[in-house]
């Protein structure tokens, strides 16, 4: 699908463009670079080259219709610029158009700190830029640069790091790529986002992602994180050896019962391997080079699982350094992929033998390094919380348990039914407001609220064709129920469609 990302200078889209490419897998074309190294081929400052630009139009006209063409040319990419939401509007190409906003002081700060320049030059700066652009849209086009109408989802990123504010952005992503089963759905308006919990609720279902230091076992690491957390329950998907360092999910409360998902998610890890006699640089890149793809793999024999061979997957195996007979690379593969069992099997392939130094998690499903928080970092952000009533520290390193089923297919529950699933009830096709394409019939799937709530995990009982089809029957049958009864009222009595309800209900 195409994306639009437009704001004012400091609202942060390049920052969140970046991310959206790396997580959605699409090209990012970012057409404010190409307008600085218009600037810089010029030897002008981006002020110097609007003021330019005001006196010749062509300079405008030659990247808004790049814009239009790059937009016609793929179905797939994501777009960031001022204008390229009206100019995709007016030229009737689809897309999701986004508008991030931030106040003025915010947005002066981060220019200043990223183009490291004093906050007075970048106020004026900034300014003078914006001023220009104003004028110039006007003059040429006609728009309004304050007319925010066009715009499908607007989101002020002054109080959101740039993952929330990529979360907002997916979350809108899934609902225009969603089937609509019923659309006189009664509005949702009785949940609570995922987003908006407090640091109390979500201790009570959240996921941290641990950064486990070498030596400890992964059972103590977690029984280290409850003691600091001052939790009942805590269990962690995914065990490190003791002496593998990196991340390691720590789900709590209601979250533990989702630790079979994080098991399954894929891995990224860094390893250390240590040749047993020397090769060439050229051999060895070769060989490993092989082991991308499908592989056998037995379980070594200290493992907690059975010795069998087993097939996994290595989706990238990335030579990092090569120093002698030290071997630094990166791998992405299947979850029970054994690194250890790998380092072995090139060692055998290149006639030498090999045997793994040291290994570092650096990912496991969407979780990842750089958002690990240290035993140190749960201690004193729980103490800053308690004893200071300042939790934004803690609340910022503990993700709503809604991230653990990001793998799973979803379907959007009516409001109407689901305090009946919150009690155990199968979810009928009645009670499908939205659901993904394409899922199999028996195929696990997250019920959620329209305001992105985990209510239960289930199973099909007929494909997403067949559903879309169907008038009546059950849906999905309710396996796990995540959401306390009450949450949303009970309202089993409205069916299909808004007929006998009112708001004041």
């Amino acid at each position: 699908m195409r994306i639009t990302i437009s704001g004012p200078p400091g609202s942060g889209k390049t920052t969140v463009c970046g991310k959206l490419s790396e997580t959605l897998g699409l090209k990012a074309v970012v057409f404010g670079q190409v307008f600085r190294q218009l600037a810089a081929e010029k030897g002008l400052t981006l002020v110097e080259l609007g003021k330019l630009a005001e006196q010749d139009p062509q300079i405008d006209a030659d990247i808004d219709a790049k814009i239009v063409e790059t937009a016609r040319n793929s179905s797939d990419i994501i777009l960031e610029s001022r204008l390229s939401a009206y100019m995709l509007t007016r030229n009737g190409i689809p897309a999701l158009r986004v508008f991030l906003e931030a106040s003025p002081e915010v947005r002066f700060a981060r220019i200043g700190i990223r183009e490291e320049k004093e906050l007075q030059h970048a106020i004026e700066e900034t300014n003078a830029r914006q001023a220009s652009e104003a004028k110039r849209y006007k003059m040429y086009y006609d728009i309004d640069i304050n007319d925010l109408s066009v715009y499908d989802l607007i989101i002020n990123t002054d109080n959101l790091t740039p993952d929330e504010v990529l979360q907002k952005i997916l979350d809108a992503v899934r609902v225009r790529t969603m089937l609509v089963k019923d659309p006189d759905t009664i509005p949702d308006r009785w949940g609570k986002r995922p987003s908006d919990r407090t640091v109390g609720e979500l201790l009570q279902g959240g996921v941290i992602a641990l950064d486990k230091p070498s030596g400890p076992t992964s059972h103590q690491a977690t029984a280290w994180a409850r003691d600091a957390l001052h939790l009942d329950r805590i269990g962690h998907g995914g065990t490190l050896d003791p002496y593998v360092s990196g991340v390691l999910p720590i789900c709590t409360g209601k979250a533990v019962r989702l630790t079979d998902i994080v098991l399954s998610s894929d891995k990224e890890y860094v390893c250390l391997m240590k040749l047993h006699a020397d090769r060439s640089e050229e051999r060895i890149r070769e060989v490993m080079g092989r082991f991308v793809g499908k592989v056998y793999q037995l379980p070594p024999v200290r493992s907690a699982v059975k010795r069998q061979i087993r097939i996994r997957t290595i989706k990238e195996l990335e030579i990092l350094d090569i120093c002698g007979r030290d071997v630094l690379f990166r791998i992405s593969c299947d979850a029970g992929t054994y690194v250890r069992t790998l380092c072995i099997d090139i060692g055998e392939m290149l006639l030498c033998g090999a045997s793994m130094t040291e290994l570092r998690r650096t990912r496991s499903g969407k979780m990842k390094e750089s958002q690990a928080a240290t035993l140190q970092d749960l201690t004193d952000a729980y103490v800053f919380w308690q004893q200071e009533g300042r939790g934004e520290w803690l609340r910022s390193l503990i993700r709503p348990m809604e991230v653990l089923v990001d793998p799973l297919p979803k379907i959007i529950v009516k409001a109407t039914a689901v305090d009946a699933v919150c009690h155990g009830a199968d979810l009928s096709v009645r009670g499908v407001h939205m659901l993904d394409p394409e899922i199999r019939k028996n195929a696990l799937v997250a019920l959620m609220t329209a305001r992105g709530e985990l209510v239960a995990i289930g199973r099909m009982m007929m494909s997403s064709d067949k559903l879309m089809a169907a008038d009546a029957g059950v849906a999905a049958k309710t396996l796990r129920v995540f959401m306390e009864p009450g949450h949303y009222p009970r309202m089993w009595k409205y069916s299909t469609d808004l007929e006998g309800y009112s708001p004041a209900e």
